[in-house]
């Protein structure tokens, strides 16, 4: 998934040296879910990219499509919110005369 705005801040050289690289070499090479050797993205099971501290097995390194699948509720609960928002926005308010 790409990363929110709010949270890159979170994702630093200590991500991308350490944690990050750790957090393949476990998989070793492969899907933690589906076991297929495709290109990976690591994945915070939690949902919470804001806990990157060394707690690694809130981490997972997830093929894309396992990770779409893991992320799709909260994704699908956000896209909700955000349309339902929009089209609040779009109407007029009604109000008793």
């Amino acid at each position: 998934m790409p990363i929110a705005p709010e949270f890159r801040r979170f994702y630093g050289h200590h991500w991308r040296t350490v944690v990050r690289p750790a957090v393949l070499r476990r998989a070793g090479g492969a899907c933690q879910r589906c076991r297929r050797p495709w290109r990976l993205e690591v994945a915070h099971l939690d949902g919470n990219p804001a806990n990157l501290g060394q707690d690694y097995d809130n981490l997972a390194a997830l093929c894309r499509n396992c990770h779409r699948r893991h992320d799709y509720a909260l994704w699908a609960e956000r896209c909700r919110e955000t349309r339902a928002a929009r089209k609040d926005r779009g109407r007029p308010l009604l109000r008793e005369i």
